[in-house]
């Protein structure tokens, strides 16, 4: 029977047999837990959760100071930066039988364009794990940046082959994405990655790009939808989305998509239209207004929506704004007919009948987008005028006695509405080395009534007088017959 000495002995030996080596390297993870943990780790770089991230991989790390994971995991918060790559040596120096540092590090190096050293640290992780499929996508991404797309597809379905995550269905869709023939294979590639891992800018971008090529408007829009939450500051985002929305017919959220772009700061004229025709077709004339408005003030060219400023202006009753909207459009296009009798029109309901032959004028002369009515309507304007229909010609007591003739008569006419009418009116008038008056003023007018001084402005403009500049004053007084 063994001595007490010895079964003491055998059963200390037991225990140390059974007990783990102190130290002893962990187990390296499953695969697919690590892409996992690398797509979590990219997630929250893009939403912000990056430093909440790291104190908790800190503390990990703290907590397991033997598993070099949460390290890993750390140093790529930082990918593709010296920082991660130091930290990333200063593992694989530490656990030489982890490949996950030299796969980090090779595509660091890929990213930096040093090709050579990529080669070589894709290779250290192949030789420590024989077949590893992160390596092999390291590898697919370094012949794709050697220009070798036949070998780098190739590399890289390999990988899926062993290993079916997201990332690996990314790189093949973007790469697959350069050649036409196989866009719908890219399609489908990007969709199946992004279904399962949205937080991918240059995936939805390019998913975003095929599905308006394939006339697929419904999937670019909900991929647009998912880029714009990655981006709520990025107003080229948000214009996309609405011009998105718009192709499919969803007003409301093209609105919303629009209402973000502006609100970011977007001046751009293209969609600023596109914004205020969608408030339009919405009735929201407010709201239509206001980006109008925006739209006029970096659009200095464009007539149209100055134009359409007069109409809600009027629409909403007021006349001044009106008015100074068509003026404004007019100035813009000048050649346009119908903006010149559109104010003519306006200045008819405010009874200025000065400032509405003129415009009907202007509109009559201008070559572009005529009214019909125009004509008859200024014609109108001159009947109240009692203009004579061949203007007075002459010397200046010969316009005189001529402009006096429809004076009268137009003043007798104006004597049935207003029978103690009586006053004075001068009116001088600069004209040309031609015999053309360049400029007609009242400069004194006791009578006050808008046709009579009306009258005399436009017989003294369209007379034709000697040549040779001169600045004549001619004065009539008015007393009712006795």
């Amino acid at each position: 029977m063994p001595s007490r000495g010895f079964q003491l002995l055998l059963a200390l030996l037991l225990l140390l047999v059974a007990m783990p080596a102190v130290g002893a390297r962990p187990a390296l993870p499953p695969t697919e837990d690590v892409m996992k943990m690398l797509r979590e780790i990219q997630t929250a770089r893009l939403r912000g959760g990056a430093p909440q991230l790291a104190r908790d991989l800190e503390a990990s790390a703290e907590a397991r100071p033997s598993d070099p994971m949460p390290r890993i995991y750390k140093a790529w918060l930082s990918f593709p930066a010296d920082t991660c790559w130091n930290e990333l040596k200063a593992v694989s120096v530490l656990h030489p039988e982890n490949p996950w540092p030299h796969v980090g590090m090779g595509i660091i190096y890929v990213r930096w364009g040093l090709h050579a050293e990529a080669r070589a640290s894709l290779a250290a992780a192949v030789r420590i794990a024989p077949g590893f499929p992160p390596a092999l996508w390291g590898e697919a991404l370094l012949l794709q940046a050697e220009s070798k797309p036949v070998e780098a597809e190739a590399r890289l379905r390999e990988a899926l082959s062993r290993l079916d995550v997201p990332q690996l269905h990314t790189d093949l869709g973007l790469m697959l994405a350069r050649r036409p023939e196989q866009e719908a294979e890219a399609r489908a590639e990007l969709a199946r990655s992004v279904a399962a891992w949205p937080e991918q800018p240059e995936a939805l971008e390019t998913l975003a790009r095929l599905a308006r090529a394939a006339k697929d408007a419904r999937q670019a829009a909900e991929v647009g939808e998912l880029l714009v939450s990655l981006r709520p500051q990025d107003l080229e985002a948000h214009r996309a989305q609405g011009e998105a929305w718009l192709a499919l017919g969803e007003r409301e959220k093209a609105a919303l998509s629009f209402g973000r772009y502006v609100a970011l700061g977007g001046s751009s004229p293209a969609p600023l239209s596109m914004f205020a025709r969608l408030n339009a077709d919405l009735g929201r004339s407010a709201e239509e207004e206001k980006i109008l408005t925006r739209l006029v003030s970096v659009d200095t060219a464009d007539a149209e929506p100055v134009s359409r400023l007069a109409s809600l202006a009027e629409a909403r009753g007021d006349l001044a704004a009106t008015e100074q909207w068509l003026l404004k459009a007019s100035e813009r296009a000048p050649k346009r007919s119908d903006f010149h009798a559109r104010r003519g029109r306006l200045l008819v309901k405010q009874e200025r009948w000065r400032d509405s032959l003129e415009a009907y004028r202007l509109a009559l002369a201008a070559p572009e987008q005529r009214i019909a009515e125009a004509e008859a309507e200024a014609a109108a304007v001159v009947k109240r005028f009692r203009l004579m229909a061949t203007p007075a010609k002459g010397t200046q007591e010969q316009i005189y006695n001529r402009v006096s003739l429809g004076l009268v008569a137009l003043y007798m006419e104006r004597l049935k509405e207003k029978p103690d009418l009586k006053g004075i009116l001068k009116v001088r008038v600069q004209v040309d080395e031609t015999g053309h008056a360049t400029q007609v003023a009242v400069v004194y007018d006791s009578l006050g009534d808008a046709l009579l001084a009306g009258h005399a402005y436009f017989a003294f403009l369209d007379a034709q007088y000697p040549p040779g500049r001169a600045e004549p004053v001619f004065q009539y007084v008015f007393r009712p017959p006795k």
